[in-house]
């Protein structure tokens, strides 16, 4: 009975010994409310296995999925891998990311009496209607929704307002304007050049 067992540990042993942590790297690019993510690993799995925490799809088998999210929030991932020449383990073979989904849509309803447009241009002119005086504050933000500089920030009377942004030491790519109210949020997608 004492060599069955050891026979017995020893198979486990081999067994879990194959077993190998592979290192896994998630990286994401976040289009509106869409996100495309990448997952590598120097290891050469033979398998990915995503799951997305409020995303359609739920899951997915592909090694570089596209995610939609369906309202603004934070959203986490996860990725194991498995299998490949190394025999990754996917207990052992993990890694989690988060993202954060900002407003992209400008909300031009009568009832909220705002709209925001943006005039394209060498230096972006913003042009903001209300129907009421109230204190706002209007920022520059990349697509993550990461501050890059505060645009205005005071009253906006109102009617007609005009305001220029100065983009000369801001590089070309997507950004959103978001205009913070009394009541709410505003945010509208602008590409500098």
């Amino acid at each position: 009975m004492k060599k069955l067992f050891i026979i017995l540990g020893l198979i486990l042993t081999t067994s879990l010994s194959q077993a190998q942590i592979c290192p896994v790297v998630i990286t994401h690019i976040i289009n509106g409310n869409q996100v495309q993510y990448y997952g590598s690993c120097a290891s050469n799995p033979s398998g990915w296995s995503w799951f997305f925490n409020g995303g359609s799809p739920l899951t997915s088998s592909q090694q570089n999925p596209v995610v939609n999210y369906s309202a603004p929030g934070q959203y986490i991932s996860a990725l194991s891998v498995y299998g490949g020449p190394n025999s990754c383990s996917a207990s052992l073979s993990n890694k989690n990311d988060t993202v954060v989904i900002v407003a992209t849509g400008i909300q031009n309803n009568n009832a909220d009496g705002f709209s925001m447009n943006v005039i394209q241009s060498q230096n972006p002119q913003l042009e903001i209607i209300n129907n009421k005086s109230q204190k706002v504050k209007i920022t520059l933000c990349d697509i993550n929704g990461q501050l890059i500089e505060t645009v205005f920030e005071g009253v906006l009377n109102q009617g007609r307002n005009a305001l220029s942004m100065q983009t000369i030491n801001i590089p070309s790519g997507v950004y959103l304007i978001m205009l913070t109210k009394e009541d709410g949020v505003i945010s509208k997608r602008v590409v500098l050049n």
